[in-house]
């Protein structure tokens, strides 16, 4: 009931907090990159899923979901910044979870690889890149503040492919983790994992809509926005979380 004045408050709350996380410097959310492979259909490069750069001293690597690469299979890694410029093949060597059951990583709970970049990348890459001290390291205390998350990556609704440049538009949805419940319920562990709440619909000016598909998504981010208190105020900071 959206006139009742309690939920009125929390959504006004939620809004408020949404809007701070929304301001903060898109540290983290700049490095998150499209990835791209040849389509079934027109054997043409097409956007399949997301990933994160990630420099760790001179090393560069991209961090994706496992499964992604069950796709890619032995390819190099096809990336870019997404807004027209010619696509860039990366080879390297990838290192990930065990596969499932299946023998694919479909059915794998940990799903998440790092692929390690070994040639090259043009400075338009390099300067997206993320380090660790952009990592949320921090134990989960299970606090009960009201924490907003970002799940940013590239749908393949919003990408385009004209001849070997495609245009794909990064976005960030806010929402928040799940009560201990869920955990439960899903059989997973807040240490390893972090499960963030996604509604079917979503309020816009106070009306219910239908919340987007997130189909390429796979292997984005997972960004918690973290107040820091400084001398002059609260600002808040992207961190990776997931």
């Amino acid at each position: 009931d959206l006139k009742n004045p309690f939920v009125k408050r929390i959504i006004d709350i939620y809004r408020f907090k949404t809007m701070l996380a929304l301001s903060a410097e898109q540290t983290v959310e700049s490095a998150v990159i499209p990835i791209y492979h040849l389509s079934d259909r027109r054997q043409t490069l097409e956007q399949i899923a997301s990933g994160v750069i990630v420099r760790i001293k001179n090393e560069y690597f991209i961090l994706s979901a496992s499964h992604v690469f069950d796709q890619i299979g032995d390819y190099a890694l096809c990336t870019g910044v997404g807004n027209g410029e010619n696509v860039i093949q990366l080879p390297g060597e990838r290192f990930s979870s065990p596969k499932g059951l299946s023998g694919t990583h479909s059915d794998d709970v940990i799903d998440a690889s790092a692929y390690h970049i070994q040639c090259d990348i043009p400075e338009s890459l390099r300067k997206l890149a993320i380090t660790i001290e952009d990592f949320d390291t921090e134990k989960n205390d299970n606090s009960k503040d009201l924490i907003i998350h970002l799940a940013s990556g590239f749908r393949i609704k919003k990408s385009n492919t004209a001849g070997n440049a495609i245009r794909s538009k990064r976005e960030a949805f806010a929402t928040t983790e799940v009560n201990d419940e869920y955990y439960e319920i899903l059989g997973l562990d807040s240490n390893t994992h972090i499960v963030l709440a996604y509604g079917e619909q979503f309020l816009v000016d106070n009306r219910w809509q239908l919340a987007p598909i997130p189909k390429g998504f796979s292997g984005g981010a997972i960004i918690k926005v973290v107040p820091i208190k400084t001398t002059t105020g609260v600002i808040y900071k992207q961190k990776l979380t997931g």
